[in-house]
């Protein structure tokens, strides 16, 4: 009798010990069905599986996805009314992406820290309170990754990475405001402040005026790029002393009437190409130049910025600017333009003669080895 008591009193017990294991396993993983806020858990460093919401909170490196669990993992807490069925973004909290396979830094060791790798090894990353905390070796920083990394009043800048932000590695970090030759980072148009907004590539800058948006007698002006790239965005900025846009700029249009008389509202590059958006792609385009129509001081081109159409453009010791090219009929319009002859397009191609480098002679390989 008393062996019969026991074995129900074990089962009980057993009994016991699963059931409040598996409820502590579901409240661990976050049951998304729970009206609890869900959170995304910290490991030390940048590792983990390799999922869309793993965070660290702590020095050290790592280069594989297994997540070194020292110290008492942190949690971001999410907005309890998000729509459970959009992916956590919790670079939208202030996380930093660190590395790859979804790792990100966490407050308070929010700043990513990367090494330059090279010579056969990897690059290697880790976490830290700053950039003066990061482990020697550092050859890139990443303190924040839009203003929600931020305090208050601060946004995100970010310098380096060439491209005319310095050169050198990408750094990342909180100011009150960023300094000349650095970009905002940003995610919404909000934090990027009036009459600013989050490009697509994810810093902030001007939203592009229109045909009729700029006041206080200006223009709104582009560039004319290149290769049908279509320049970079619209700005209203003060007509030349011709009263036209200045630095051979063209005028965006919406119609023949806002653009000078002789002009028509034409697509850029005589095509409808070239980002901006709205009729940000249509500029004012003056009928084609000759080489003896332009004023006093200025050359007919083609190419470069002023595109395919011949323009009148200043010119630049006597040839054309922004390697543009001086219409031509005869090998004489190119005296200016030392070393090029008037010639077509290469391999073919549409447009009108220019004055171009001629390519090198063809010689005969068989003749130089005496067969």
């Amino acid at each position: 009798m008393k062996r019969s008591v026991a074995n129900p009193q074990l089962s009980v017990g057993v009994f016991l010990g699963l059931a409040l294991l598996v409820g502590n396993n579901v409240i661990g993983c976050g049951d998304s069905s729970s009206d609890t806020p869900e959170t995304g858990v910290a490991t030390n460093n940048p590792g983990g599986s390799g999922s869309s919401n793993t965070s660290s909170n702590g020095g050290g490196s790592s280069t594989s996805a297994t997540p070194n669990t020292e110290g008492n993992p942190n949690n971001i807490a999410l907005d309890p009314n998000r729509d459970q069925s959009a992916p956590v973004n919790l670079v939208a909290s202030g996380a930093v992406q660190c590395g790859g396979q979804g790792n990100y830094c966490i407050a308070p060791n929010l700043t990513c820290c990367a090494s330059a790798g090279g010579m056969g090894m990897a690059a290697t990353f880790s976490c830290a309170a700053n950039a003066a905390g990061c482990p020697a070796g550092t050859a890139q920083t990443t303190s924040c990754s839009s203003q929600a990394s931020c305090g208050s009043g601060q946004v995100c800048c970010r310098t380096g990475g060439g491209m005319g932000m310095g050169g050198g590695a990408q750094t990342t970090s909180c100011a009150a405001s960023c300094a000349m030759g650095s970009v905002q980072v940003c995610l919404t148009d909000a934090e990027c402040g009036a009459g600013n907004q989050c490009n697509g590539n994810g810093t902030c800058g001007p939203v592009a005026c229109t045909a009729t948006s700029c006041t206080g007698g200006q223009l709104c002006c582009r560039g004319g790029g290149g290769g049908g790239g279509g320049g970079a965005q619209p700005l209203c900025v003060a007509p030349g002393g011709d009263g036209l846009c200045p630095n051979n700029q063209r005028q965006v249009c919406a119609t023949d009437a806002d653009c000078p008389t002789g002009n028509t509202c034409a697509p850029l590059f005589g095509g409808g190409g070239g980002g901006g958006g709205g009729n940000a792609n249509l500029v004012c385009t003056p009928p084609p130049c000759t080489t003896t129509s332009c004023a006093t001081g200025q050359v007919c081109c083609v190419g470069g910025q002023v595109g395919n159409n011949p323009t009148c453009a200043t010119a630049n010791n006597g040839a054309c600017p922004n390697n543009a090219r001086l219409l031509c009929t005869t090998d004489a319009d190119c005296a200016a333009a030392a070393g090029t002859l008037c010639s077509p397009a290469p391999n073919g191609g549409m447009g009108p003669l220019s004055c171009r480098v001629p390519p090198p002679p063809v010689t005969d390989a068989g003749a130089d080895a005496g067969g």
